[in-house]
């Protein structure tokens, strides 16, 4: 098992806790601005929503995609990290390119030749 998967899977789960607490700062700024100045309102609201979507988004991706590198490494089933699916587009877009990606830097030499289909077929779900 790679130690450096494991300790990005732990920064990843603090995270948006971190982001959720600059959330609530800005919402405050945006509250104290909003009776006086306008612009600032609008690019404080701007900064809010960056922040809100790459907490949704972004680090919920790479948690994702690194539990996923991580089982794989671990020679477990896809079944064991997740029961079930229901963005298929969505997962072969994103999630699998980030997974190979990870496999391929931190995995063993046999596993390092891996690519997309290898990482698709492993996904397979039972039906």
């Amino acid at each position: 098992m790679c130690i450096e998967l494991k300790i990005k899977s732990k920064h990843l789960a603090l995270e948006p806790a971190i982001i959720k607490r600059e959330e609530a700062k800005l919402k405050r700024r945006i509250k104290y601005h909003r009776s006086d100045d306008q612009i600032s309102s609008i690019s404080l609201g701007w900064k809010l929503d960056s922040l809100v979507r790459h907490r949704k988004m972004d680090v919920r991706n790479e948690s994702r995609a690194t539990h996923l590198a991580r089982t794989y490494l671990a020679g477990k089933p896809y079944a064991r990290a997740e029961l079930k699916r229901n963005d298929n587009d969505f997962f072969k877009l994103y999630i699998v390119p980030r997974v190979v990606a990870m496999v391929t830097k931190y995995g063993n030499k046999d596993q390092r030749s891996v690519d997309k289909k290898a990482i698709i077929d492993w996904a397979k779900l039972p039906e």
